[in-house]
């Protein structure tokens, strides 16, 4: 959930656009004038039935009200690009550990929902060339079929792989914590 300023403010605002006075709003919310002005000085936080009916009188969307504005929160932006390096502990977590903190934080911290799309469009793709190749060897070592590439330096190859991988997302890194817009370029858009 937002902040108690960041939703105190999007009610004032939206009161004001409305050109609903504070007592007004109290009245046709059914809630005392005090309790309004202390949500809207956020010194409270509207919950249940009293955010439902300010929501109702406001002539807004509750979801809207709750996810006007998006926290910003770097620290969790680079622990999600970050997570990606765990491809070399557990298989595809390069995937599947910033998959879930982007479905889990991508509508309520700013920058997320960008971030995760191209970071994860880049490391499918990654995964597409890196189990590609793994299984074209497989593919030759069961069917017995003549290697395109000489079998001392699959090694060599995945670990490079691995390594550009690697650099790529460190580099991300140092670009999130000057504030720059992450550039993952070498990607397939699959979302």
């Amino acid at each position: 959930m937002m902040s108690k300023g960041l939703l105190a403010e999007k009610i004032g605002a939206l009161r004001k656009s409305k050109g609903l006075s504070q007592e007004q709003l109290a009245d046709e919310s059914s809630i005392n004038l005090r309790t309004l002005q202390r949500i809207e000085s956020g010194s409270t936080e509207p919950r249940g039935n009293t955010l439902r009916a300010i929501a109702r009188v406001l002539d807004t969307p509750l979801e809207e009200l709750l996810d006007f504005t998006q926290e910003a929160n770097p620290g969790f932006l680079q622990l999600m690009n970050l997570a990606s390096l765990s491809f070399w502990i557990v298989p595809l977590g390069n995937l599947f550990i910033p998959l879930i903190l982007w479905v889990l934080k991508r509508d309520k911290v700013k920058g997320v929902d960008q971030l995760g799309r191209r970071m994860l469009n880049f490391q499918l793709t990654w995964c597409f060339i890196i189990y590609g190749f793994l299984f074209m060897v497989v593919l030759c070592l069961f069917k017995q079929l003549p290697f395109f590439i000489s079998p001392l330096l699959i090694a060599p190859v995945v670990l490079s792989l691995c390594l550009v991988n690697t650099v790529i997302i460190l580099v991300a890194s140092f670009q999130l914590q000057r504030g720059r817009e992450v550039v993952y370029s070498f990607a397939v858009p699959i979302l």
